[in-house]
């Protein structure tokens, strides 16, 4: 039972932390394209797509430290499964009348979901998952102590 909680905890972690960072980077975007001042924005809905990153990314990175997979190498795969979690996750929510995200504008789009401009973005997201979920997880489990003492 105190795996569960620790994951559940783990996944929520996860999905808040997705959140701020996911204002801080609209809002640090709007700036450098000169809009100063309160421009992040994120969904609630958000949280289902951090929230699965902090469920997966522990078991593929363990796979695949085990496969002695070097560290660019397993970026590449984290990138790949993000783009794989955002263009379902975003067809699934334009299918329920959900408009999140639009990236048609950009340049290599696919059907507006997902723009391989973003792939370095997602490259580097994907690595700092990795050394995030270990201090997520650690966190959890000193937050879980803290809850049952």
């Amino acid at each position: 039972m105190q795996a569960y909680k620790r994951t559940l905890l783990r996944v929520l972690l996860f999905a808040l932390l997705g959140l701020v960072f996911e204002v801080f980077a609209t809002d640090l975007s709007a700036m450098l394209r000169g809009r100063i001042g309160r421009h992040g924005n994120t969904s609630l809905l958000m949280m289902l797509d951090y929230g699965l990153l902090g469920l997966v990314i522990g078991p593929v990175s363990a796979a695949l430290q085990r496969r002695r997979i070097p560290l660019v190498l397993r970026a590449l795969v984290y990138m790949c499964g993000i783009f794989l979690v955002e263009y379902v996750s975003g067809r699934l929510f334009t299918a329920c009348g959900w408009s999140i995200w639009n990236y048609s504008r950009y340049k290599w789009n696919l059907h507006g979901q997902i723009t391989l401009l973003y792939a370095p973005f997602w490259y580097f997201l994907g690595l700092w998952a990795e050394f995030l979920f270990q201090r997520l997880d650690a966190c959890a489990v000193v937050l879980l102590r803290g809850l049952t003492a």
